[in-house]
């Protein structure tokens, strides 16, 4: 499984994202989303279950690192700084994404047409859901196959 750290210091954010990095959407582009998951690597997060842009400028990370400890983490994406964090005893389960794998997925989720990104979302099944808005400002919701990233749906709104 390959792993990607987070690193969640307000450091990290001083030359890559500002206070206007979040749309009045709710969504980031691909190049802040990026910044945010090169420069982590603070709460050694291994797998992930959930990445979403959430209302006031807040970034929301749930996941587990190598240890199996399951992490959730809040954090302004305005400076980095944490403004929730909390950890608990787990197990990382088969269904989970790995860093390389969150990479791939967004890679294909680019290649769809979305322009924004808004949230990633694994369920107990495998499958993803990545949310955003493509070039025109309309709504994309993707799912993929967990096994091998095919898009087996998408909904425009």
């Amino acid at each position: 499984m390959k792993t990607l750290r987070m690193l969640m210091v307000p450091v990290a954010f001083s030359g890559g994202l500002s206070s206007q990095a979040l749309a009045d959407d709710g969504s980031v582009t691909f190049a802040e989303l990026d910044s945010l998951l090169a420069s982590a690597g603070q709460h050694g997060f291994a797998a992930f279950e959930e990445i979403a842009v959430e209302d006031g400028g807040r970034i929301e990370m749930e996941g587990w690192r190598d240890d199996g400890w399951q992490l959730d983490v809040e954090m302004l994406q305005s400076d980095g700084s944490l403004t929730r964090e909390a950890q608990q005893v787990g197990d990382i389960p088969q269904w989970s994404l790995a860093g390389g794998d969150v990479e791939q997925a967004l890679n294909v989720a680019r290649q769809s047409g979305l322009q924004r990104f808004e949230s990633l979302d694994v369920d107990e099944s495998g499958h993803l859901e990545i949310e955003g808005y493509d070039n025109q400002h309309r709504e994309i919701d993707l799912r993929l196959d967990g096994s091998d990233f095919s898009v087996i749906g998408v909904d425009n709104d």
